[in-house]
């Protein structure tokens, strides 16, 4: 025989099922099929999807212009060119002219030794030019003689390059090796062809050489 408490337990249970049973048979029609959602995402991806492929050629198109424009400004700025410590032999082979030992070590001294020497406002312009270089950068080169007229350069410009002072092998250390190959010339150490040709083609090389040092002091 069940107790009352049994009894009343029986009868919540039941009554608990039935509210159950009639919220599902109210609400199960109104919400949506479990499919509904998931469609509803993919279809929105591939909207997504659709909208992302469309720009991709406005993109594509937007950064190819960009870098178009940044090829034309960078080819219209001027460029600052590495101090040629030693000549380009594109444009500064160097050139002889022919002279003599005696001409060569013929002293000139005072104004006609610096006016042989000197280079014309014209062409030490057109040197610039050539390697890149203007406005006040141009205070700090020397327009040198690869083959210096001492030891037989021509005053041409295919003999001529504009050399820096500020840097370690400028253009004072080039003229000490000047002065000390013109002093081996003329004193029959070294002929005046072997002098042209080291200088013109290594002038560093040559200062280690005929310097016995590394680097100059």
């Amino acid at each position: 025989m069940q107790s009352d408490e049994d009894l009343r337990d029986r009868e919540l249970k039941g009554a608990l099922a039935e509210f159950v049973k009639a919220y599902r048979e109210e609400l199960d029609p109104e919400l949506p099929p479990i499919a509904g959602p998931r469609a509803l995402l993919r279809a929105q991806l591939a909207d997504a999807q659709v909208v992302k492929m469309r720009w991709m050629p406005v993109a594509a198109s937007v950064m190819a212009a960009c870098f178009v424009v940044v090829a034309v400004v960078e080819r219209g700025m001027p460029r600052r060119s590495a101090d040629p410590v030693v000549p380009k032999s594109a444009l500064t082979p160097g050139e002889t002219r022919h002279v003599s030992i005696d001409e060569v070590c013929r002293k000139e001294t005072g104004a006609a030794a610096e006016e042989s020497a000197a280079v014309p406002a014209d062409v030490r312009l057109a040197v610039f030019q050539e390697y890149g270089i203007g406005g006040t950068r141009a205070n700090a080169y020397e327009v040198d003689y690869l083959i210096t007229p001492e030891l037989g350069g021509a005053n041409s410009i295919r003999n001529l390059w504009p050399q820096p002072y500020s840097t370690v092998w400028n253009a004072h250390v080039k003229d000490e090796l000047e002065d000390r190959l013109h002093g081996m010339v003329c004193a029959g150490e070294v002929d005046l062809t072997t002098a042209q040709r080291e200088i013109s083609r290594d002038w560093i090389g040559a200062y280690k050489k005929y310097f016995h040092r590394e680097r100059p002091e």
